[in-house]
């Protein structure tokens, strides 16, 4: 009997204690979706933000015109509406978010609600019809982050580790071979982007595919100048992105686009991949980025993965050198502005460099004012950030945003801001160092992004200038250069920029 009553009361208690468990889980569910509900209600009649009246058809581009940089536009309209301004650009809603806290929230607080990219149809057409092909203008997914987790490793190298060591090694070796180029004559005229372009393409192309293109060969050149052709491009805004019954006009253009991507992606199949994909064997070693698409492809991990979206995502970041070759010519302009600058680096490479033969990633940490120097860059390039989309109905800064709505991120006036720093207009690396003479990047210099859709190239873009301008100046002083930069952008229209380089020795 005894036996029995136990049983009986541990019956009950075990239902007691399972009714109280579910009640909870009730409770919290229902606690769960009323804050839901809640937030949704929040959201939905929080405030549109302020704006210009539209018009028929072309809504709000007209407040465009007129201006070198579009980007000056949207701090006009800040200082007028406020600092989110609500836009419609043709058939496109757009939102344009002015302020570094603004732009936070956008990129880093909310990342998850404003993770996804424009749809434009020129987008599309850049990547075979398809532009979540593309690792910088697609939308967020779990294809996407895995793309992202598998080039990490390669582009964010740790210090000292093998994989830095490599690039180091790689990046000296371009470097130097770019500098045995140049005559000895005390006086010559080069095409800087030119021999920018080609060291970049291939370091890039050694150290993701552990493959080069013959500096010699025609293919070399035809790769670089389409790569560049179609950086330019994507760096372009036209108003067919926001009126696509526009599109018509650039089919030309469009249709060259197609060949120059056609021409690079047999170019990297022949000359970089070659028989790669048809020799892997499971369990081989991952000695650099092909290998891991391929033996994720090879030995189906999951997510799944095309053949075709590995070849855009090696294309994609191939294609990266372009950025630096544009970047590092800008900068040539300049140190050729400013030839105080250039005489300050040099200082600097004579006090440091002890005259090694060639100056590597190692001696970053002693050449500060270099490092200054290319952060000044950056900042009067203000190379936009790419446009972000909402994902959602959600806000920025209490202001109602709905799903699908374009989001302009206006770090223009977060770089050249007369509020954010001493003289903007002006060259000054001297604002990257701090009392110490050390390399300090105040909060509001984003100049990469930030949050899960930031740069994965910076670090390239760093590590390749601080190379090649350190090298340059080692052994040469830029007295000329006949090119134009286009301010807000980091490309350079022209292929050809010649400048003038007087030996040092």
């Amino acid at each position: 009997m005894y036996i029995s009553l136990w049983t009986i009361s541990s019956n009950t208690l075990y239902l007691l204690f399972a009714f109280v468990l579910l009640s909870v889980v009730v409770l919290l569910a229902e606690t769960i979706s009323r804050r839901k509900k809640f937030v949704s209600s929040a959201v939905s009649s929080a405030p549109s933000p302020p704006g210009p009246r539209k018009f028929p058809i072309i809504g709000n581009l007209n407040v465009l015109d007129g201006y070198e940089v579009p980007y000056q536009a949207f701090s006009d309209l800040g200082k007028k509406y406020g600092q989110i301004v609500k836009l419609q650009l043709g058939s496109v809603p757009a939102v344009v978010v002015n302020g570094i806290e603004n732009i936070k929230e956008v990129l880093i607080t909310k990342t998850n609600h404003f993770d996804s990219r424009p749809n434009f149809q020129r987008y599309h057409r850049l990547f075979s019809g398809n532009k979540e092909n593309s690792l910088a203008f697609c939308d967020w997914s779990d294809l996407h982050k895995l793309r992202r987790d598998m080039l990490t490793p390669h582009t964010f190298p740790k210090s000292f580790s093998t994989r830095f060591q490599d690039l180091n090694g790689i990046i000296s070796q371009h470097t130097e071979h770019m500098m045995t180029q140049f005559s000895s004559e005390p006086s010559q005229t080069v095409n800087i982007k030119e021999y920018f372009l080609k060291s970049s393409a291939n370091i890039f192309n050694e150290y993701f595919c552990s493959k080069t293109i013959d500096y010699n060969d025609q293919k070399l050149d035809t790769f670089i100048s389409n790569f560049d052709r179609i950086f330019y491009e994507v760096n372009q805004g036209y108003a067919a992105d926001f009126m696509p019954f526009l599109m018509t006009f650039h089919k030309n253009n469009m249709q060259q686009m197609d060949r120059w991507s056609h021409q690079v992606r047999d170019i990297i199949l022949g000359q970089i991949i070659g028989d790669r994909l048809d020799t892997y064997a499971n369990g081989m070693e991952e000695k650099d980025y092909l290998d891991s698409l391929i033996a994720h492809i090879k030995e189906e991990r999951l997510p799944s993965m095309s053949w075709d979206t590995a070849l855009f995502a090696l294309e994609d970041i191939l294609g990266g050198h372009a950025a630096v070759g544009n970047f590092l010519t800008i900068v040539c302009k300049y140190l050729i502005d400013n030839p105080r600058v250039q005489l300050a680096i040099q200082k600097e490479i004579d006090e440091t460099n002890h005259n090694a033969n060639v100056i590597t990633l190692d001696d970053r940490k002693s050449m500060p004012y270099t490092q200054a120097v290319l952060m000044e860059s950056l900042r009067m390039i203000a190379s936009p950030i790419v446009p972000h989309v909402s994902n959602q109905e959600t806000t920025i800064n209490g202001y109602h945003v709905p799903e699908k709505t374009l989001i302009f991120l206006n770090n223009y006036e977060t770089n050249m801001s007369a509020d954010l720093w001493d003289e903007p207009e002006q060259f000054k690396p001297e604002r990257f160092l701090n009392e110490q003479g050390n390399l300090f990047k105040p909060d509001h210099f984003l100049p990469f992004g930030a949050g899960k859709r930031s740069c994965m190239g910076y670090k390239f873009v760093q590590f390749i200038s601080f190379s090649m301008i350190t090298n340059l100046l080692k052994t040469h002083t830029m007295k000329s250069g006949d090119y134009k930069i286009q301010p807000g952008s980091l490309a350079v229209s022209d292929l050809r920029c010649p400048v003038v380089l007087e030996s040092r020795v």
